[in-house]
């Protein structure tokens, strides 16, 4: 709809100021023409009566000048000559006021002296300042016209683009084999509309084989998982009085639990965001926390680097355990990464947590990039961690942020 509505305004913008531009230029070239030829052919009569005038002087110097109502002629000794024509050079000139009207006046030198020709413009000129108004106020209307048949004429020729606009709008992404090419047969926009379904033919294959493979990751990891689970309780049941043994298989049964979590967290994210959490789907940020800070302690072993953990008030969210661990454990290990002496402090103000270290710290020109897929400061690194709980944050509208120094990083997530 704003596609169509800017395309309309354009139109109707563009052919309006041509018009407008094109009457505006042809009543300036008009009424600069009219005055010209005016004032040319004025000139012309009155030097034809000047010259008149000279010739019967010659022959008669006390031949009696034209005098009409409009038409006047005076000798430079007339009785009647106004005085803002004594002073006129010789030449043709414009609009000369006297009192409260206006002459185009000739003056020419004579043997006999000088004589002026005068031509009275008053009741003209108002005539034509009165035709003036009535051509410009035609003009401002056959604008307005122009106006009103643009818009209707944009209406009518971009009323499909509306149309097509409307019918993606209302396309859901559960809607499948939705087509548009069928309506717009016989419109200009059916070449678009083809190639809309031919996407559409597309999208729906990539939708299919992503429903297909994820159903399958579901069936597929979720067993084995369950499995290893299983044997590894088994294990450590039997190596209770073997203390080498049972810490190994203690990592094995962390490393299988983070990956059934992993795995669940990574088949949520692949649903429609309104599906991936139920009613029931709730869980204790603090008591995550304090889950998996025990549980990554281990990483520690034989640095100098002190973990505390200090969350007590329950902090209460509508999203699967799985996902928060996820985000907890990912900025976690990337703080034990980075921190090689020191400490790491793990704690909750409100509904925020804030995870600081005494890190290195994240250079300041990758801050920009470090929520980016595929984006490490870890040689050996994916760079997937940070993404993954960065789109864990966004898909259920948590804040995530990081400050980093020299002296160490802090991240915050608001739930």
């Amino acid at each position: 709809m704003r596609l169509s509505r800017s395309i309309r305004n354009r139109f109707v913008v563009a052919t309006v100021a041509l018009v407008a531009a094109g009457i505006c230029a042809l009543l300036a070239l008009s009424f600069l023409l009219g005055a010209g030829t005016r004032s040319v052919l004025r000139d012309a009569t009155l030097e034809s009566e000047l010259e008149h005038s000279v010739q019967m002087l010659a022959r008669d110097p006390a031949a009696p000048l034209s005098q009409s109502t409009t038409l006047r002629i005076y000798r430079a000794e007339s009785t009647g000559l106004p005085n803002e024509f004594v002073s006129l050079p010789p030449g043709a000139h414009s609009f000369v006021p006297v009192g409260k009207s206006l002459y185009h006046v000739v003056v020419r030198a004579t043997p006999r002296g000088r004589l002026y020709a005068s031509f009275d413009v008053t009741e003209r000129e108002r005539l034509e300042s009165r035709n003036r108004w009535v051509v410009m106020s035609c003009g401002a209307l056959i604008v307005l016209i122009v106006a009103l048949a643009a818009v209707w004429l944009a209406r009518s020729l971009l009323s499909p683009i509306d149309e097509l606009a409307a019918r993606l709008e209302t396309i859901s992404p559960e809607d499948r084999d939705v087509r548009l090419a069928r309506a717009f047969g016989g419109s200009e926009l059916a070449p678009i509309a083809r190639s809309i379904d031919g996407f559409l033919d597309r999208l729906d294959g990539f939708v299919e084989r992503e429903r297909s493979f994820t159903e399958s990751a579901s069936h597929e990891l979720r067993s084995p998982l369950a499995v290893l689970q299983g044997a590894t309780e088994l294990l450590a049941d039997q190596a209770r009085d073997q203390p080498a043994l049972a810490r190994t298989i203690e990592r094995i049964r962390r490393a299988t639990r983070d990956m059934s979590d992993f795995t669940h967290a990574l088949l949520l994210l692949s649903r429609e965001p309104e599906s991936m959490t139920s009613p029931g789907d709730q869980c204790d940020v603090t008591e995550v926390a304090n889950r998996v800070v025990e549980e990554q302690r281990v990483l520690l072993t034989g640095k100098p680097v002190t973990l505390c953990c200090d969350c007590k008030e329950p902090v209460v969210v509508s999203a699967p355990a799985s996902l928060v661990k996820i985000v907890l454990s990912n900025l976690l290990r990337n703080a034990m990464s980075a921190t090689e002496s020191g400490s790491i402090s793990c704690r909750i103000d409100g509904r925020t947590l804030e995870l600081s270290d005494s890190g290195a710290g994240i250079p300041e020109n990758a801050m920009e990039r470090i929520f980016d897929r595929r984006f490490t400061l870890s040689p050996g690194g994916h760079g997937l961690g940070l993404h993954l709980t960065k789109r864990i944050c966004d898909q259920f509208g948590w804040s995530i942020a990081l400050e980093s120094s020299a002296t160490g990083t802090i991240a915050r997530v608001t739930f």
